[in-house]
């Protein structure tokens, strides 16, 4: 009977060959990203526009210049299902304040003003509230009609989370739940980080 074959002894090639890999991986993953991953193109160029404040600041394409807006309306009276779905749009400002050029806007009409004083009264900063203008929401109608490509959706009722560049045009419209709100969060990060013409 033979005497068994000694074990063979480990070699740490395997790790630095895996070491250097991930090193390459790690070092190319941003530039394959920066040409994969771009924001939506602009929909359509929206007019100045102006929502009076209730809260936050001034609510205004003039004063909003240069930022990334991400964009709300709540036009039916206020109940619990609203006061948490603007409760959570309001968490994106955790996920964009480090860039300091990304702002949230709710506009809220008079019919769901009581329900969100508490909400408009607390807003961290990077979250202003307006009350906007017919012509206002009749113009974002028209951007969520030309994103669809048909006239199906009531924008007053949809709950759209509505993205708005640097240069005031829109660039896209997401629901306001998890998924569309990440995807719009992602979404503003690049344009604030690239700039509306990359």
């Amino acid at each position: 009977m033979s005497a068994p074959a000694p074990e063979p002894k480990s070699s740490w090639k395997p790790y630095v060959i895996g070491f250097l890999i991930g090193a390459v991986i790690l070092t190319v993953l941003p530039f394959l990203q920066r040409a994969f991953l771009k924001a939506p193109a602009p929909v359509r160029a929206l007019a100045a526009w102006s929502a009076p404040s209730l809260g936050g600041g001034e609510v205004s394409s003039a004063a909003l210049s240069g930022q990334v807006l991400l964009l709300t309306l709540e036009a039916q009276a206020c109940e619990a299902d609203c006061v948490e779905r603007q409760t959570q749009f309001g968490t994106a400002t955790r996920h964009v304040d480090d860039l300091g050029t990304v702002v949230l806007v709710s506009l809220v009409t008079d019919a769901a003003k009581p329900g969100l004083a508490a909400l408009i009264e607390k807003a961290p900063a990077g979250w202003r509230f307006g009350t906007p203008s017919p012509e206002l929401i009749a113009e974002l109608q028209t951007g969520l009609d030309t994103f669809l490509g048909g006239n199906n959706t009531d924008f007053s009722r949809a709950h759209a989370i509505v993205l708005i560049d640097q240069n005031n045009a829109l660039r896209g419209f997401w629901p306001n739940d998890g998924a569309g709100r990440g995807n719009s969060i992602n979404a503003a990060r690049l344009l604030a980080k690239h700039g509306p013409n990359p």
